[in-house]
């Protein structure tokens, strides 16, 4: 069905994501679909994409009074604009920003009634081949940016493994570059390994396969334990257009699992961002994705542990990608009690 400017997509099959309240994240190819011709990753400088996510509340367990829904909206950003945001609910909402990442996000609190609801955003990204963005020294060292904690560690193994691949580097530069050769050239990139996707940098180390969570979450804890930056963003991958069907219209699907990517801070330089799942995944582009990110994609959160606002009553969110959903301060069951669809269409695109 076309995309007819007035509702989402009727419903597909999905892939059946959670990551709050038992849901895995799935990683998603950032490459072109079988059947359409291939546009150089790296020639792409901007891409334009209309966004329609959409959170349905099917059911409230029986018991359950008072009802949370958290819905994430994409930042503007060096590498992103965002126009025409509409949000429509059939409850009342409010717009909120939580305080540490200052992400933004639609909320809604309900009592027992309805049972069932619809809250939907729709949105227009124009997205940019990213390169390094400068910024404050004392920006950039916000304690958020080199904190460890939780599944990110900095284990004996791990910290073997960083001094051999680092060796005398002490620019921060050099010192990425490093970490991010050893990490493709030790990691498999495998989304269905069990355990996979967690971010747990002890587990990654020991199994040495995972998807980007994984590999970002090891990179990370690493340049942070040697005192650099690094700031975590997490968004959705899209395929590769041809120019063909952007033209016609007919490049639209369904966003079925996340995507996350980092930038670490060189003060010479500020913000440098890097792919490395990409960089495993595609060896023609290593060079590119470590300091580049291809512009199909957009982003939607920064951060992980995030506190919502207001404050769920669960534990922080490992990654905030997906609309996140609690009855009386317990998560809700994904897909039994909520589900979430975010469709996409590339309306426009560039090379240069």
């Amino acid at each position: 069905m076309p995309w007819d400017g007035r509702e989402c997509y009727p419903r597909r099959t999905f892939l059946r994501l959670a990551g709050y309240g038992g849901l895995t994240l799935l990683g998603a190819s950032l490459w072109p679909r079988r059947g359409w011709a291939a546009v150089d990753p790296a020639a792409v400088s901007r891409m334009e994409i209309e966004v329609c996510y959409r959170t349905e509340v099917k059911g409230l367990p029986r018991d359950a009074t008072r009802l949370h829904l958290w819905m994430p909206l994409p930042p503007t950003s060096p590498s992103q604009e965002v126009h025409d945001l509409t949000v429509r609910s059939s409850l009342p909402y409010e717009m909120r920003e939580e305080a540490l990442f200052h992400n933004r996000m639609v909320h809604v609190e309900s009592g027992r009634e309805p049972a069932s609801f619809t809250v939907e955003a729709r949105y227009r990204v124009v997205r940019h081949r990213a390169a390094a963005e400068p910024v404050a020294r004392a920006e950039a060292s916000a304690p958020r940016y080199l904190r460890l904690g939780g599944r990110m560690r900095l284990t004996p193994e791990i910290e073997a493994f960083a001094r051999h691949a680092i060796g005398g580097a002490t620019d921060p530069t050099q010192v990425a570059r490093r970490v991010y050769d050893a990490l493709i050239d030790t990691l498999t990139y495998d989304k269905q390994i069990a355990g996979c996707g967690t971010g747990d940098t002890a587990w990654i180390m020991k199994s040495r396969r995972g998807k980007c969570s994984d590999y970002h979450a090891l990179y990370a804890t690493i340049l942070r334990g040697r005192g650099i930056p690094v700031r975590w963003e997490e968004g959705f991958p899209l395929p590769y257009p041809s120019a063909g069907a952007v033209a016609e219209g007919t490049l639209a699907g369904d966003c079925t699992g996340a995507h996350c990517w980092v930038s670490f801070f060189d003060p010479a330089r500020g913000w440098v961002p890097v792919d490395v799942s990409e960089g495993d995944n595609h060896p023609e582009l290593r060079d590119f994705f470590f300091g580049q990110l291809t512009a199909n994609r957009f982003q939607i959160s920064e951060g992980r542990s995030i506190t919502l606002s207001p404050a769920q009553g669960g534990e922080p969110l490992p990654e905030l990608a997906f609309a996140y959903v609690e009855a009386d301060s317990i998560p809700l069951i994904y897909p039994a009690n909520y589900e979430n669809f975010v469709q996409f269409r590339v309306v426009g695109m560039e090379t240069a």
